[in-house]
């Protein structure tokens, strides 16, 4: 009633101004007093222009992408109300319909699409009729919403299966079990997401059993296992059917499908098949496997057994000793495990697994509490072995077994012994980097300059970009030309790194971006994308993505938002690696506003472009650091005092643009604000009628995350990296971290954080921003 009062307001004040339009248009204009005299010329005065139907149409559209349903259902009414006889009638009540389902109001859905059911064969007939359907299921009327979806489904569009689906649902409720079974058949043969597809199957397995026709469950079953690609879930899979098959009294048929769920996938889903199976007698199986999925549940007694068996078969023995010691030692058998270890060592003292059995011998006679010792052996170990790669990590755990004794002098030795002989690897790029930067702290430039030359020197990738940039800010802090060297290094190892976004800032050749936030990629910029991956990629684009884009265009049509996205990330399945169908893939997605699905594309496209390809496209880097939501990104940034680059730099890290994103501790949104500091929040900005729901709507989302951002700036006295942390850290750490709430050296203090996630974050951010500021204007 509200809506529609202001509604009428909001018409009788666009009358009365349409009037005073019409009426100044009616007045003669007045006589010139004179002939020869030059009239002043007068103030340019705006003209008012009249609202049209198009543009209440494009405002709604635009308020629904941002996720404001409101605004846009108030924008929809009034279209229908002021405009009642345009064309964009049509599309805003599928729209207001869909808006008014998105927050649960059915009945006004239904009520709205009414005249839309009136006129069959129009564009707009098919999403309004299963819209409606819909309506019907959530106000239980369930025969009417099957004889509905039966309605849409003989319209045969891409969406007929999902209707089935739909429609098989409702029988189950009406407990016409035979009718849902055949009906969720019927969607199952249909073209869908492998994921719906499976789920109709196992649906009507679940419908066949309750019918106590166990072999057509199993039947059911394999056909999943025709088009499933993933191991764990074939293998649960296999163990339901075997277990049908026992139950239908079929002990043969149900113990290959146990083995055969063994040889899919050894891990905890497949260890009740290897506990039957042993019941039952039948060890034909492989005990290697067997072990495995008795090691993922801990079972180490059982693991043993496994491996008891593989020894007497000869089969691989010196692996089964290896195991079986690592299995001993869990069990706190030492002295079980050391024997088990020395005889794998032993068994062919050249092989692989007798230098790991030896490094687990050491391990092991480490925690039982020769602690001194196995770090003699380790560094033994990598003298004896310098070219194994297991050299680097045994130095390591030498130098952690030193910290351990408190020998500092002997840990630092063993890591600069590390750093200095594989600074390729992780373990000695992070060795000599620990000794340079104690120097660094210790006020010894030059000892830790030499340090970072050599990983400038020696390292690869993001390691040399660390040594490069590091090595460069010594030399600048100590006058050296040799700076700027070391900082065009840096960015040419990474381009993309946090180190090479630095080691721009710190010789000032950092380069603003010229395209505008809201540009859309060009035709030309395609067409230079597509010779790009055409110039190292060839094949055949899989026809089948067509089908994926219009699926996943005709159920976000009718709300169905989460099959939507089953259907992209399916597309992404059949793309697999091959470049032209990721390309097709990213460029249907992008054109479709799906952010997410073509950023995994065009990731997944970079990573398969050979080192010895052209640089890349403007193209592929707007999919793979997109912006979307300009205008709420630009306002709210400024709004909060925000720099719009890192508030998407902050969101492709927090969500990669999934407006529905839930982290496992309960992050929600594009931004990922808990619930308890969405509703801090919320108090803070006077939003009233806040809903935790609503962190999932990206302009709350968007307003929320650049509020608490610019808070964090302000806390840290407008360091970037120290409301970085506290973003991900919590507040309390990033003063503990900075002592205090000033960040004097912005790297050192990245390298001070504890919390490897928060290290990680403000690492990936920092360098992502500084990507989105190399490639888009103001």
């Amino acid at each position: 009633m509200a809506l529609m009062q202001l509604s009428r307001q909001r018409i009788a004040a666009l009358l009365t101004c349409w009037l005073c339009m019409y009426l100044v248009a009616c007045v003669a204009p007045m006589a010139q007093s004179s002939a020869t005299v030059t009239p002043e010329p007068l103030p340019a005065t705006p003209t008012a222009v009249p609202i049209t139907a198009t543009d209440l149409l494009q405002r709604a559209q635009a308020a629904l992408e941002i996720g404001d349903d409101d605004t846009a259902a108030e924008l929809l009414s009034q279209l229908l109300q002021v405009f009642p006889a345009a064309p964009e009638t049509t599309p805003a009540r599928l729209l207001l319909a869909r808006s008014f389902a998105d927050r649960g109001r059915w009945t006004s859905a239904a009520e709205v699409l009414r005249p839309l059911l009136a006129v069959p064969g129009t564009p707009a007939y098919a999403p309004a009729l299963f819209l409606t359907a819909r309506a019907h299921e959530a106000a239980g009327m369930h025969e009417a919403a099957v004889a509905t979806y039966a309605q849409y489904e003989a319209l045969n569009t891409p969406l007929a299966p999902y209707a089935a689906m739909r429609a098989a649902a409702q029988l189950q409720v009406l407990n016409r079990l035979a009718e849902a079974e055949t009906t969720y058949l019927r969607a199952a043969a249909g073209e869908m997401a492998a994921g719906q597809r499976a789920a109709a199957y196992e649906r009507a397995m679940m419908l066949a059993v309750a019918q106590e026709r166990l072999p057509d469950a199993i039947d059911y079953a394999r056909n999943i296992l025709s088009f499933a690609t993933q191991a764990d879930y074939r293998a649960r899979l296999l163990v339901q059917a075997a277990d049908l098959a026992a139950t239908a009294g079929d002990p043969a048929t149900a113990n290959a499908l146990r083995r055969e769920a063994l040889a899919a996938f050894a891990g905890a889903e497949t260890v009740s098949a290897v506990d039957a199976l042993r019941a039952a007698g039948d060890l034909q199986f492989d005990p290697f496997a067997a072990a495995a999925a008795y090691r993922a549940v801990e079972r180490w007694n059982d693991v043993i057994v496994m491996l008891d068996i593989a020894l007497a078969r000869e089969q691989n023995p010196g692996e089964a000793l290896r195991q079986r010691g690592l299995a001993r030692r869990a069990l706190g058998d030492f002295a079980g495990a050391l024997a088990d270890l020395a005889a794998a060592r032993e068994r062919e003292p050249d092989s692989d697994t007798a230098r790991q059995a030896a490094l687990d011998w050491i391990q092991t006679y480490g925690q039982s509490g020769a602690t001194a010792e196995a770090a003699a052996l380790y560094r033994q170990y990598a003298d004896d072995q310098p070219d194994d790669p297991r050299a680097p990590i045994a130095l390591d755990r030498a130098a952690q077994l030193y910290d351990r004794l408190g020998d500092s002098a002997a840990a630092t030795a063993t890591r600069l012994e590390l750093g200095q002989r594989y600074p390729t690897t992780t373990v000695g790029l992070t060795a000599l980097h620990r000794i340079a930067l104690a120097r660094f702290d210790a006020g010894d430039l030059a000892g830790a300059g030499e340090l970072w030359r050599l990983l400038a020197e020696r390292g690869e990738g993001i390691g040399q970009a660390l040594g490069a940039f590091w090595a460069g800010r010594v030399a600048k802090q100590m006058g050296d030309e040799a700076a700027t060297s070391f900082f065009q290094q840096a960015i040419q190892a990474a381009p993309e790194s946090y180190y090479a976004v630095r080691a721009a800032e710190e010789s000032g050749t950092i380069t603003a971006g010229s395209i505008p936030i809201a540009a859309p990629i060009s035709n030309d910029d395609w067409a230079l994308l597509s010779d790009w991956v055409l110039s190292w990629a060839s094949g055949e684009t899989d026809p089948g993505l067509v089908g994926v884009a219009e699926r996943a265009r005709l159920l976000r049509e009718v709300g169905l938002y989460t099959e939507a996205h089953g259907e992209w990330l399916d597309g992404l399945r059949r793309a697999g690696d091959s470049p032209l169908n990721l390309l097709a893939l990213a460029q249907a997605a992008y054109q479709a506003g799906a952010t997410y699905p073509a950023l995994l594309a065009a990731e997944r496209i970079n990573r398969l472009a050979p080192a010895t390809a052209a640089p890349i496209p403007t193209a592929l880097l707007r999919l793979r650091f997109p912006t979307p939501y300009a205008d709420v990104v630009q306002r709210e940034a400024t709004a909060f005092g925000v720099d719009p680059f890192l508030l998407y730099a902050l969101i492709r890290q927090e969500s990669l643009f999934q407006p529905n994103a839930t982290s496992w501790v309960g992050a929600r949104g594009l931004t990922q604000v808990m619930p308890d500091t969405g509703r801090g929040i919320a108090q803070n900005l006077g939003v009233s009628d806040f809903n935790l729901d609503d962190l999932y709507r990206p302009h709350v989302s968007i307003r929320f995350g650049a509020f608490y951002l610019g808070r964090r700036i302000s806390d840290m006295n407008g360091s970037l990296h120290g409301a970085l942390a506290a973003y991900n850290g919590g507040l309390g750490n990033a003063q503990r971290w900075a002592n205090g709430t000033v960040v004097g050296d912005p790297d050192r203090f990245v390298e001070s954080i504890d919390f490897a996630e928060t290290r990680n974050y403000v690492w990936a951010v920092y360098a992502f921003y500084g990507v989105y500021r190399g490639l888009y204007g103001e």
